[in-house]
């Protein structure tokens, strides 16, 4: 490295007009500093830890949910109530089709390809898996899909202490068995403000638009469900997983893939990531599949599939619900 060239050049300097006990100490300390500059960036085993330093801010104690255009019904107001009662010290907010458009056009004005394409979209949920990752990079907090209950530990502990300042974005496997490709949920994620994880996936969901439109020769606001092939893959959990890892490896400079996020049995961080076991936040598809891996549950996504339809979820509307958000 240059700063360690320079370092070396300093000391072969002063060793002639130096005392000798004083060089010593020097080159301690420069064993130290290429020590540390070689830890930084240096590669684990599955079971161990990569650092990057993670910006200064912490994550919010912020709930974000957002509403069809038929509001809540009684079955998700008892899923959204089992967080807000157990996190009491956390504010929520519900997005509505109407002011998520706004908070887009607010926050992301610097970024025109960013406001127009989510602008134009008509796919309901293409825009909500946007917007998700919109949020959390430009507020960050923790999106809760509308069919998730919290458990019994508190959100402010699902981070263990010892990743608690290193923990930029934490995210829950989906699955973590051997006949599937892992994945990351999309219905829970925590974020810091301004992750470049989730700008990358931001970034990655645009251009799979613009593939798209080329390919069909439509506008933003022609496409439909049909010419996207699979939601999952176009914007849901498997590009949210892709993205992270791309930006994983960029950062670091080293393969980040699908063999650093397998055989999850207890919270791993990878860089800034904290990747947590599939009973985290999918003990009910981590039964069905046959993982036999046990440990504590953070939330329970109960797979009410409002987007499983022709058009890609509800249509969309201005209608606000009447649920309030706290400050």
């Amino acid at each position: 490295m240059l700063i360690s060239f320079h370092r070396s050049l300093m000391l072969k300097s002063l060793r002639f007009v130096l005392p000798a006990s004083f060089c010593l100490a020097l080159l301690f300390l420069n064993r130290a500093w290429i020590l540390n500059d070689q830890t930084l960036f240096q590669q684990s085993s599955k079971s161990s830890t990569v650092r990057v330093t993670s910006p200064a801010a912490t994550i919010p104690k912020k709930l974000w949910y957002k509403l069809g255009p038929n509001g809540l019904n009684s079955e998700l107001q008892g899923y959204v109530n089992t967080c807000l009662s157990k996190n009491p010290e956390f504010h929520h907010e519900f997005l509505t089709d109407l002011s998520g458009d706004a908070f887009v056009k607010e926050h992301f004005a610097s970024r025109p390809d960013i406001v127009e394409t989510f602008l134009a979209l008509r796919i309901p949920i293409v825009k909500a898996d946007i917007l998700r990752y919109l949020i959390l990079y430009e507020k960050g907090g923790t999106w809760n899909d509308l069919d998730i209950t919290c458990e019994d530990v508190p959100i402010r502990e699902w981070i263990p202490a010892q990743y608690k300042e290193s923990t930029g974005l934490l995210v829950g496997l989906e699955f973590d068995v051997d006949i599937w490709v892992r994945q990351f949920a999309s219905w829970t994620i925590m974020a810091k403000p301004k992750s470049p994880h989730i700008l990358m996936v931001v970034d990655d969901c645009l251009e799979a638009v613009r593939e798209k439109t080329r390919e069909h020769n439509v506008g933003v606001d022609g496409l439909q469900v049909s010419m996207i092939g699979d939601i999952v893959d176009f914007s849901g959990p498997r590009r949210l997983t892709r993205g992270v890892l791309k930006s994983l490896s960029l950062i670091l400079n080293q393969k980040v893939d699908n063999d650093n996020i397998s055989a999850v049995s207890e919270p791993r961080l990878i860089g800034d990531v904290l990747v947590m076991p599939d009973y985290s936040f999918a003990n009910s598809m981590n039964e069905q599949f046959g993982d036999s891996g046990k440990g504590q549950r953070l939330v329970t996504h109960h797979y009410a599939g409002s987007w499983k339809n022709d058009h890609g979820g509800q249509e969309l509307s201005n209608s606000v619900s009447l649920v309030p958000s706290s400050p």
